[in-house]
């Protein structure tokens, strides 16, 4: 992931989780669930009965802290 794209999904996280809600459900591509995990290693991700989408992006259930 470049640096750019780092802090793209950075701002989203930041965004997706503002009103103190810890869990919600995001789209990540592979890359970015890998990073999500690696950066909260706390972070509870739970891939959602969906299609793969052709971004290859799929629905996660995310639970931070």
């Amino acid at each position: 992931m470049t640096n750019d794209k780092r802090e793209q999904f950075e701002v989203f996280l930041a965004e997706s989780f503002t009103d103190g809600v810890m869990l919600k459900e995001l789209r990540l591509s592979n890359e970015e669930r890998d990073y999500l995990q690696n950066r909260y290693p706390k972070a509870n991700l739970k891939r959602i009965l969906s299609p793969e989408y052709a971004d290859g992006k799929a629905w996660y259930e995310v639970k931070l802290g």
